[in-house]
């Protein structure tokens, strides 16, 4: 559907699809079929992360359901906090043909806005805690969430909590957020 409605996508790919997972590694693991490196290093919040990225178009032994597959993609991070370095290793594979440095980019962005996403839901919204989990329950709180959320960012709120507060209650309040364009 996403590749017919001409759209690209990178997807995580995880130890829950084993042949797609042992496939990537292999394959990335070989230089000789490495396309494109990246290595980009930042400073924040106390620790300093290194991403390397190699890409590689190299599609031999993958399974042709993937339908649109052009590129795999190898992520190593390693984190240094207070002396102590931690080393992680995931794979993607993509739609589409770039570098390894607009990967080594595009996937940190993603996961800056997926992180901060999931803390606001999770601290604001107790979701991680949240017992609901019927049919599509879980699925149709979370998008209530998202447009709770989005409807207090548009009205200029970065405090949800304190958003929350001022209108909890208040359907005069939470009509006129609504209203606002």
């Amino acid at each position: 559907m996403i590749i017919a409605s001409q759209n690209d996508y990178v997807i995580g790919v995880k130890r829950n699809q084993p042949k797609l997972y042992e496939q990537i590694s292999k394959t990335t693991s070989d230089n000789s079929k490495i396309n494109s490196i990246s290595e980009i290093t930042e400073r924040s919040k106390g620790r300093l992360e290194t991403r390397h990225v190699s890409i590689s178009n190299d599609l031999s032994g993958i399974s042709k359901e993937w339908i649109g597959l052009k590129t795999i993609i190898k992520v190593e991070r390693t984190v240094v906090k207070k002396q102590i370095t931690t080393n992680e290793t995931a794979f993607y594979i993509g739609s589409f043909k770039a570098d390894a440095h607009g990967f080594n980019i595009g996937i940190r962005k993603h996961w800056s806005i997926e992180n901060s996403l999931h803390y606001v839901k999770d601290v604001s919204f107790g979701e991680d805690k949240s017992k609901i989990n019927t049919d599509y329950s879980a699925e149709n709180f979370s998008l209530i969430r998202n447009i709770v959320i989005n409807t207090y960012r548009k009205n200029g709120y970065e405090n949800l909590k304190q958003a929350m507060r001022l209108h909890s209650c208040d359907i005069k309040k939470i009509k006129i957020l609504l209203e606002n364009k």
